[in-house]
């Protein structure tokens, strides 16, 4: 999965100012941090649009909103589906999963071409992946091919906990394998403080441990902001104003200039 012959395609977006948002793993924090850094950009005078290409787990009642959803209600955005998520499967699965459930096959072509229309609305457009970075999605592609296509630097998003500095390595190794600009690893607290003397030294532990060996900025650990979990946007806005999301927000502007 070189993605070289991928990346000469006619069909290949412009590259605007932006990122690509992916994970260590699933449910850290992707969503948040990205809703975080738009808002950090908007304020800052920057037209940011933002898009999450395939979805997973899409209408579940029990899920609440998607990804996506929340996406459009912190940032009040109104740009088509077709252009901000693609691809929406009912199915909780890896993409390819997902797709091959209900017969469908994904394209990067057409997540190319949505990005793409994007990228002539807005200044900066960030995207964000499902899962984790080898997460496939296609019988030849995985996320990796994606980001590699849209020729976008990443942020990778990571838990600040026990586990959190092996899940971390082996992204960035599989990132620096195709070469693949990494602007921050960003550690997310997407669970409330424990308050036992083991969490705290893990975490203290593994954010040491990132910056010693990571090769990349870390940032963070950015707090627990208990109104994420209602769904609304003010706990969004709160994040947006964090030290780590101002610093990112300064590497994506340094990045584009």
């Amino acid at each position: 999965m070189t993605g070289l012959s991928r990346s000469a395609s006619p069909l290949s977006p412009p590259a605007p100012s932006g990122c690509f948002v992916t994970g260590t793993d699933t449910g850290v924090g992707k969503t948040v941090v990205m809703a975080a850094l738009a808002l950090c950009l908007r304020r800052r005078g920057v037209s940011v649009g933002v898009m999450k290409p395939v979805e997973t787990g899409y209408g579940a009642s029990s899920a609440g909103p998607s990804d996506g959803e929340r996406l459009r209600a912190c940032l009040a955005v109104d740009d088509p589906d077709a252009f901000m998520s693609p691809y929406q499967f009912a199915a909780p699965l890896a993409p390819l999963a997902a797709a091959r459930q209900v017969g469908a096959v994904i394209s990067l072509d057409r997540i190319a071409e949505a990005y793409g229309r994007l990228a002539a609305r807005y200044r900066s457009v960030l995207v964000e992946g499902a899962g984790g970075l080898c997460v496939p999605l296609t019988d030849r592609d995985d996320m990796r091919d994606l980001i590699e296509r849209l020729a976008l630097p990443v942020v990778l998003v990571g838990r600040c906990a026990l586990g959190g500095v092996n899940h971390a390595l082996l992204t960035l190794e599989a990132l620096q394998t195709r070469k693949i600009l990494v602007l921050a690893l960003v550690l997310n607290r997407p669970l409330p403080h424990q308050a036992a003397s083991d969490a705290d030294l893990q975490m203290a532990s593994t954010v040491e441990l990132l910056r010693e060996r990571s090769g990349a900025p870390v940032l963070g650990p950015l707090p627990y902001v208990a109104s994420l979990t209602e769904g609304g946007t003010a706990g969004v806005s709160e994040l947006a104003h964090d030290p780590g999301i101002e610093t990112l927000a300064d590497l994506i502007s340094r990045n584009g200039s």
